[in-house]
């Protein structure tokens, strides 16, 4: 059996899994177009190499890569295809230096301030509701702005404050319990004059009642970040974004459960899983530190420490 077919194969096993398997997918097509003609046997560590260290492939790529390529001769490895793995060994390791932007409520607040002279144009396709209402619901519930794009109506239940979210990052559904706030913030825009409320359109939907695409919205907030003056202070690229909700979500969550004396690594499993996670490591990006959490953090080891009687 060649390369190229036993990548198809593999393929079409992943998807009738249930995977949607797409970014994967192009990542072993694109190896099946450099060595597809070689008998799956015959590959070495040499030619996944040659195919990893490509030039202008970060680390994050290099390491995205190297992990399906691993997955896919294993695969290949327990149906006896082949006796060993040949894979080379793992990226050099690297330092991260992106920090995600975690927004203080002064600024939250500027952002919903400014939202009315953000869409003031008759021409914007959202309305002033539609976005005022997105931040809120992002960061009422750390939502990923992808999957709260996606909800139709038929996926909320303001009755039971439960919401639905089918087809999430890692291919299962969950259920996203909300607080009377945001309920009450949700309540207010299905109000709407003028919208279609069958339960099968989106929950936002544009001015023509459509789903709102995710390029158009982000370039409503980087809007909406210059009129409202939120920026980083540093000369740096990375601006603020609409994902970093989610972030700034689990921030202040974290800092509420410290100012309150809650258990918090007892609480920790159950923050990765309101936010869809597959395991603690993946909620630890979002723990970014603040002053706000560092205070609170060095208050929490202080008490452990004396016993609650070091001077404030």
């Amino acid at each position: 059996m060649n390369l190229s077919a036993a990548v198809e194969m593999y393929v079409l096993h992943r998807r009738t899994m249930g995977q949607k398997f797409e970014s994967p997918a192009v990542a072993l097509r694109a190896f099946s177009r450099r060595y597809g003609k070689m008998r799956l046997q015959t590959i070495t560590s040499t030619e996944v190499k040659q195919f990893l260290d490509v030039p202008q492939t970060g680390p994050a790529a290099w390491r995205r890569k190297h992990g399906v390529l691993r997955d896919f001769f294993k695969y290949w490895q327990c149906r006896g295809k082949l006796n060993t793995v040949p894979m080379p060994l793992a990226a050099p390791k690297y330092t991260q230096t992106f920090v995600p932007y975690i927004y203080s409520r002064r600024e939250l607040r500027s952002l919903l301030d400014a939202v009315p002279r953000c869409q003031r144009n008759p021409a914007c396709c959202t309305s002033a509701i539609t976005l005022h209402t997105l931040l809120l619901f992002l960061y009422g519930t750390g939502m990923r702005v992808g999957e709260a794009l996606k909800l139709r109506l038929a996926d909320v239940d303001l009755e039971y404050g439960v919401i639905t979210i089918r087809g999430t990052k890692f291919y299962k559904s969950r259920l996203v319990p909300v607080g009377s706030d945001v309920v009450r913030t949700l309540r207010k825009y299905l109000a709407t004059p003028g919208r279609w409320n069958q339960h099968y359109r989106p929950l936002f939907q544009s001015k023509q009642h459509e789903h709102l695409g995710h390029s158009m919205v982000d370039a409503n907030f980087r809007r909406l970040c210059i009129l409202a003056g939120v920026h980083r202070s540093e000369a740096s690229s990375r601006q603020p974004r609409l994902h970093d909700l989610r972030h700034t979500f689990a921030v202040h969550r974290l800092t509420e459960w410290y100012k309150t004396g809650a258990n918090v690594q007892a609480l920790l499993p159950a923050l990765s899983t309101y936010l869809g996670h597959a395991d603690l490591h993946s909620t630890q990006c979002y723990l970014t530190m603040t002053p706000d959490l560092l205070t609170e953090a060095n208050r929490r080891f202080q008490d452990y420490v004396y016993g609650g009687r070091h001077e404030q």
